[in-house]
């Protein structure tokens, strides 16, 4: 039964699914190859980049934009592909419960032989499964491109930079899925999910122009999984601890938020 509701889940989003790797894959190698073009002519962007406004150069963290990691991490780490992760993240953590809620089969799924509490704690292991392939899917593109255009950066850390972003992505799911579960409309709980990644995400960005941030800074999530800067670090078990603990906390509120709610309202 379990087998089939993961299926089930799978399946009725198979096509968003099959897009965003697709987007995923399309923009990590549009990237790639543009590097070359960006190695070739170090001096000059590097003149350039310092002619940019100071303030323009910390918001994107431009600082070794002519490295490979730089490159990487500013084109693709330090918003792309976060915010793709988390748009992932909370649109099936919306749509989880609060989906079958909007579509009026709540009732039907419930009548199966499985408790509310399995019935969610499925579609999470659905979800986490979704951002978990994205992220293999990612860094494989990566992996293979890196090597191609000579860009020196090891697997590990390449794996180690999606997979922070894959964490991060799980723990605005986790908030969809609260959200869901606690108003029972998937448009409120996805609207509300991506507002709050966004605005944590501007706090992150501005963080080094704006003293006042700095109180925030240490539980952001974007510092979490970026701050550590992981495509050049590698993986910060405190970063994982951190994601995958608030992540986790989040999804037992979720959890006793759908075992206790009255679907007939």
């Amino acid at each position: 039964m379990l087998t089939a509701l993961l299926t089930k889940s799978w399946r009725d989003h198979w096509k968003g699914l099959a897009s965003w790797a697709g987007g995923l894959i399309a923009i990590a190698a549009i990237q790639l190859w543009v590097y070359p073009s960006i190695r070739e002519s170090s001096e000059g962007v590097s003149q350039m980049i310092e002619s940019f406004p100071q303030a323009m150069q910390e918001v994107f963290r431009m600082t070794d934009y002519t490295s490979g990691p730089g490159f990487l991490n500013v084109e693709l780490f330090s918003f792309m592909v976060p915010l793709i992760l988390i748009a992932v993240g909370v649109s099936w953590g919306a749509a989880a419960t609060a989906e079958e809620e909007h579509r009026g089969t709540a009732d039907i799924l419930l009548t199966l032989p499985v408790s509310r509490v399995r019935i969610i704690v499925t579609k999470m292991i659905a979800t986490a499964l979704v951002l978990l392939g994205l992220c293999i899917i990612l860094a494989a593109t990566l992996i293979i491109g890196t090597r191609l255009v000579n860009i020196d950066v090891s697997a590990a850390n390449l794996f180690a930079a999606s997979f922070s972003c894959a964490l991060l992505g799980m723990l605005f799911a986790s908030l969809g899925f609260l959200i869901g579960a606690l108003v029972g409309r998937p448009g409120i709980a996805t609207g509300v999910g991506i507002a709050l990644g966004i605005a944590a995400f501007v706090l992150y960005s501005l963080a080094p122009l704006v003293d006042t941030f700095d109180a925030v800074t240490p539980v952001n999530p974007f510092q979490w999984a970026l701050g550590g800067d992981p495509i050049s670090n590698g993986l910060a078990l405190s970063s994982v601890g951190w994601l995958a603990g608030t992540s986790v906390v989040i999804l037992a509120a979720s959890v006793l938020a759908f075992n206790r709610r009255d679907i007939s309202t």
